[in-house]
C-alpha cells in the first residue's frame, strides 16, 4: 500500500482541508492517507476550537485513514522543529509522500530555495543577526534577510505562511536525507490569515474561528464552509474553545507565581517574566492583556505559545531534553479499515513503538502529553480525561 503524509491542525476541519486531502491522495495514488495532527493545543499558541478526539473523528470523517498525534513539544512548537516532529513521524510509518498546501505550488521552488540557501549560509545567517539587532523579531529578520541577499533570484516568497512551513518540511527531508517525495497543492481560497467569510468560497480556519467568536448564530451559517460531519460536530459542541476561555487560569499562575519561578518557564527570555506580571495584573480579558504584553521584538505568535507553556506549567529543564531528539513513539488517534490495514503491512517494520493506548507505555513526553490534556479538560465539557485512555476512534 502506498502512503501519503499531511500534517494538519484542523482547527476546524473546513472544506479548503477536504480539497487538501483529496488533492493529495490524487496526486501521490496514495492508498492511505495519514494526517499528522496537533494535539489539544496548537503551533500559533492557541488552544484548539474542539478537542483532538473530535477533530480526529472530523479527519477521518474527511479522508483521512490514519490520523497520529503530533507530540505538544513538537505542536506548539516554532517552524523548524514542528516540522522536524511532523516529518520524522511520517518517515517512522513508511510514507512514501508528503504533500503540503502552500501560496506558490511549485514544489520546485522549495528545493531551488533550500539549494540557494545552502549556497549562501554565510552570507544569510550574516544578515539576519544584522537585522535582529536593529530590534526585529527573528522570523522579521529572517524574512529581511531572505530578502536582501535574493533580490532578482526566481524563489519562494518566504513571507507567505503555508510556504515557510512547507519549506521546512522540504529541509527536513532533504537534511535528514528521507526517502520520501515531497509535493505541494497551491492553496485556494482565502488566505492564511484572512477574517473575510464569503458564501461560495473556501474560508480561512482562521476566518471560520471569528465568525464563530464575533457574530450570534455563527454556527448556522458555517454550512457553506465546513463538511456537513463538521458542521454536526461543532454545531453539537457544548462548547468552543478560544484563549479567553483559559484566562483566569493563565491570569492565576502569573500573578501567583514570583519572577524567578515565571522564569524557569519554557521560552521566557530577556526578562519577560517582569513584563508579564506587571501588564497581568491590569489584564481583563486575553486579547487586551495580549495587546499590552506584544512587542517589537517578539511576534504574537511568539508571545501565545509562551503563554501556553506557562498555562501548562511546562519548564524548560523538562522540554529542551525532548526537543533535542524526535517524536519517540507513534500515537494513534484514529482510523478507518483503511488505516488499520496499512499498520498490519508495516507494524513489523516500524522502528517506533506503536501506541494506541497510554497506559500500556512510559515516556516523559507522553506524560506532558496527559498534563496538557488535563489543563485542556479544566474548561472543555466533554470526558477528555477519559478519552485520554481510550483506544483509537474508529472510522
Amino acid at each position: 500500500m502506498k502512503a501519503c503524509g499531511i500534517v494538519v491542525e484542523y482547527n476546524p476541519f473546513h472544506n479548503g482541508h477536504y480539497y487538501h486531502l483529496q488533492q493529495a491522495k490524487n496526486q501521490t495514488n496514495a492508498d492511505c492517507m495519514i494526517a499528522v495532527m496537533s494535539g489539544n493545543f496548537l503551533q500559533r499558541g492557541e488552544p484548539a476550537l474542539l478537542s483532538k478526539w473530535e477533530r480526529a473523528k472530523c479527519a477521518l470523517m474527511g479522508g483521512a485513514d490514519l490520523v497520529v498525534e503530533l507530540p505538544y513539544p513538537f505542536a506548539t512548537a516554532h517552524a523548524p522543529l514542528f516540522a522536524k516532529g511532523s516529518i520524522s513521524l511520517l518517515h517512522a510509518l513508511r510514507a512514501d509522500a508528503v504533500c503540503f498546501g502552500s501560496e506558490a505550488g511549485n514544489i520546485d521552488l522549495f528545493y531551488q530555495t533550500i539549494e540557494f540557501l545552502s549556497d549562501h549560509k554565510d552570507t544569510y545567517e550574516q544578515a539576519i543577526k544584522s537585522f535582529a539587532a536593529k530590534g526585529y523579531s527573528y522570523p522579521k529578520a529572517a524574512s529581511l534577510a531572505f530578502e536582501t541577499i535574493s533580490s532578482g533570484e526566481s524563489l519562494l516568497d518566504l513571507t507567505k505562511p503555508n510556504n515557510i512551513l512547507g519549506f521546512e518540511y522540504v529541509k527536513t527531508i532533504v537534511e535528514e536525507s528521507y526517502h520520501m517525495k515531497a509535493e505541494t497543492i497551491k492553496r485556494m481560497g482565502a488566505g492564511y490569515h484572512d477574517l473575510d467569510v464569503t458564501k461560495g468560497q473556501i474560508a480561512s480556519a482562521t476566518g471560520i474561528r471569528n465568525m464563530i467568536f464575533s457574530q450570534a448564530a455563527a454556527i448556522d451559517e458555517l454550512r457553506d464552509f465546513v463538511p456537513s460531519g463538521t458542521y454536526t460536530i461543532l454545531k453539537s459542541a457544548d462548547r468552543l474553545l478560544n484563549w479567553e476561555a483559559f484566562f483566569p487560569f493563565l491570569q492565576y499562575r502569573v500573578l501567583s507565581s514570583s519572577p524567578e519561578e515565571l522564569k524557569q518557564i519554557y521560552e521566557m527570555e530577556e526578562g519577560l517574566e517582569y513584563r508579564l506580571k506587571n501588564v497581568m495584573k491590569d489584564a481583563e480579558n486575553f486579547q487586551s492583556f495580549m495587546h499590552s504584553f506584544k512587542t517589537k521584538r517578539y511576534t504574537w505568535t511568539r508571545l501565545q505559545r509562551l503563554c501556553l507553556h506557562l498555562l501548562n506549567n511546562v519548564k524548560k529543564q523538562e522540554i529542551k531534553p525532548l526537543l533535542a531528539g524526535k517524536p519517540p513513539y507513534i500515537r494513534i488517534l484514529g482510523m478507518s479499515k483503511t488505516g488499520q490495514a496499512y499498520l498490519h503491512r508495516v507494524k513489523k517494520k516500524l522502528v517506533l513503538p506503536l501506541v494506541t493506548s497510554i497506559s500500556k507505555f512510559d515516556h516523559p513526553m507522553l506524560e506532558l502529553e496527559k498534563k496538557a490534556s488535563s489543563i485542556y479538560a479544566l474548561v472543555h465539557p466533554s470526558p477528555i480525561v477519559t478519552n485520554e485512555y481510550g483506544p483509537p476512534i474508529q472510522a
